[in-house]
């Protein structure tokens, strides 16, 4: 179910189950995380990874994000997300942003809301992807249109520097891929965020800093345009939001 080939990779002794509550406040809100991975919402998160994936839905019974007014204890929002491990307030308390180091049964890894809670961007994190350049790319857009297709609408699919960088290292991807795996494999790289991101084999995935992570966001026009961050060596990476 999980085939991920890293370059760092140690073993897990069991998959994570832990249940979690984290929060962090700003001058006029409190943001809290909670999600529960363990068995007892196990049903549901198996339903959501083996099939689309989305723990954006209301069927989400096992991790929320919560904005709350400090001083009229109001909730301001209450929105499903994947587990989380680490969460941040923008200074004009516009933003609210997530990552998380948790690979098992957990589709994405960074996630940005507004001060509504409404979802504004997804990014699922591997420590490698697949690195193609224009003759690979072109064979793969031509002989797989409709893997090539279902991986571009997932936003999986990046050009930088003349490669196309093709994330397809995560859960199920095997089954939804078929052939298309056994192509991509050829071409496994590091990363194109970070060449220092590592993973276990199932459990986590190591893209920031533990002790500090040191995340910044730019903004324009009133728009979230990128979050930045330092990789597990301390240097500084950027993620457009598109």
């Amino acid at each position: 179910f999980f085939l991920l080939i890293s370059t760092v990779c140690s073993a897990d002794p069991f998959g994570y189950n832990k249940v979690i509550t984290l929060n962090v406040e700003s001058e006029n809100i409190v943001l809290i995380h909670y999600h529960n991975w363990s068995d007892t919402t196990r049903g549901s998160r198996f339903e959501m990874i083996s099939t689309h994936q989305n723990p954006f839905t209301t069927e989400n019974d096992y991790a929320y994000v919560m904005a709350v007014d400090k001083l009229s204890k109001d909730t301001i929002f209450k929105s499903p997300s994947p587990a989380l491990t680490e969460l941040f307030i923008s200074e004009d308390e516009r933003f609210f942003i997530g990552i998380s180091n948790i690979m098992f049964w957990n589709p994405y890894q960074l996630v940005a809301y507004n001060h509504k809670g409404d979802l504004l961007f997804t990014k699922h994190i591997a420590d490698s992807e697949a690195k193609l350049d224009k003759t690979n790319f072109e064979e793969f857009t031509i002989n797989y249109p409709n893997k090539y297709k279902l991986l571009d609408s997932l936003n999986r699919i990046k050009l930088v520097n003349n490669y196309y960088f093709i994330d397809f290292l995560s859960a199920d991807m095997p089954n939804k891929l078929g052939e298309v795996w056994d192509f991509l494999i050829q071409f496994e790289d590091l990363n194109h965020l970070s060449d220092s991101f590592g993973e276990t084999t199932t459990n986590y995935v190591y893209w920031y800093m533990q002790e500090n992570p040191n995340l910044k966001i730019k903004i324009k026009d009133d728009t979230l345009k990128s979050v930045s961050l330092l990789d597990p060596n301390g240097k500084r990476f950027e993620v457009p939001i598109e």
